[in-house]
């Protein structure tokens, strides 16, 4: 029986499943069939995209050829140029350079808007084995009364295959110098990091100028 997407379940269609249950709960075929947006003869858009992943794999359609997706039965010239496309920016999105962290030079580059924060929050910069920023996250809290736990830091590390992160935390005092506190977290985080096999490469603390605990003989 030819059916339309429309004759789908809410539940069942791409973008409704998108907003109810965010982007992640969507399979390959599903958020290519967001991207295509609409089907062919005889098949809806979600039918298409199984159809095409089972001849492509996301990793071959930037490779794939215009002529090889017109080969598929029932694709146009518009459905294999959008095919093309999608691979394109794929390939782009690929290529992007990425910010990178060799210093406390760019470490400052990338913290000095927190001089002007009112509460104290903890960022953390995710770094692979090239030094280039794979994830950046904020966690809300003082690093002295310790609302983050040391697992949550590791934890999105090691989902993003991190292989060393920068720690960074402001005063809103606008003191830079960092606290027994500061350090007794920081010694935590690099004995956990250790064990994991994520180095910390250096916590600053940001107030009116920038101070780094890698410089300091009290630290590293």
């Amino acid at each position: 029986m030819d059916y339309s997407i429309h004759d789908l379940p809410e539940s069942e269609r791409p973008r409704e499943k998108l907003e109810e249950n965010g982007v992640e709960a969507l399979s390959d075929a599903e958020l290519l069939a967001i991207l295509l947006r609409t089907g062919i003869k005889g098949k809806n858009v979600k039918e298409l995209s199984y159809e095409i992943l089972g001849e492509y794999g996301f990793q071959d359609i930037p490779s794939a050829e215009l002529d090889d997706f017109k080969d598929l039965e029932g694709i146009s010239r518009v459905k294999a140029g959008q095919l093309k496309a999608i691979g394109e920016l794929g390939l782009r999105m690929q290529r992007k350079d990425r910010e990178k962290i060799e210093n406390l030079s760019d470490v400052k580059s990338q913290v000095e808007d927190m001089k002007f924060r009112s509460s104290e929050v903890l960022r953390v910069f995710y770094l692979n084995s090239g030094n280039e920023v794979v994830a950046e996250k904020e966690f809300d809290g003082a690093v002295s009364n310790v609302h983050v736990e040391p697992k949550e830091i590791f934890a999105e590390g090691l989902k993003n295959d991190a292989s060393a992160l920068v720690l960074a935390h402001n005063h809103p005092s606008g003191k830079s110098r960092f606290t027994e506190e500061d350090l007794e977290f920081t010694r935590e985080i690099v004995e956990l990091g250790e064990s994991l096999g994520l180095k910390v490469l250096d916590h600053v603390v940001v107030g009116k100028s920038v101070e780094s605990m890698r410089d300091s003989s009290e630290m590293w």
